[in-house]
């Protein structure tokens, strides 16, 4: 929903500005080109070292889930098993203990796959000179060819916009408006 959001708001800037809500000039030599960040993921080796260490970081914690999920599942059948035979003092030391290791579990699971979780954390790490090196790239080659603004064909984010064409101010000013009035 955002993202889609995020299109239609970055097309309808591109369209005000292409039929005249830029100054004539700017408007008529307006140059836009796109890139498919996809493609230069999948193409660009430090991108794919990048997402082959991450898969097998990724590949690691799942391994360590799976094997801490068996002992659990192992333990709780060794619990059920012989609860019928334990008195209420060790079945209770027992339980707790399960309780214990199943906290311990979750807790490890929230670490790795929760919010901001090393899962996050390991992307962004590995990928943030990718991205840098993408941005810096881009706007080298904008700035040589003559593009005013670069899209991200795979996402239409904005890659590189000239800052003549940047409207932001206009829009926090008119919307700073709108909220003064009644």
């Amino acid at each position: 929903m955002v993202r889609r959001l995020t299109l239609w708001i970055a097309a309808a800037i591109a369209i005000a500005l292409l039929t005249g809500s830029a100054p004539p000039a700017a408007a008529q030599d307006l140059t836009i080109a796109f890139i498919r960040s996809e493609a230069i993921l999948e193409q660009y080796q430090r991108a794919r070292t990048a997402t082959e260490t991450f898969n097998r970081d990724v590949q690691a914690w799942n391994e360590e889930a799976q094997t801490r999920r068996r002992e659990l599942d192992l333990l709780d059948k060794e619990l059920q098993a012989q609860a019928p035979m334990l008195s209420d003092q060790v079945r209770m030391e027992k339980e707790q203990d399960f309780q214990q290791k199943l906290n311990e579990y979750e807790q490890f699971v929230q670490s790795v796959w929760g919010p901001n979780g090393l899962v996050t954390q390991r992307n962004e790490e590995l990928l943030r000179d990718v991205v840098l090196r993408i941005q810096q790239a881009t706007t080298r080659i904008a700035e040589r060819e003559g593009y005013d603004i670069v899209f991200d064909g795979s996402d239409g984010n904005i890659i590189y916009a000239d800052p003549a064409y940047d409207a932001t101010q206009l829009v926090l000013d008119e919307l700073n408006q709108t909220q003064t009035e009644p």
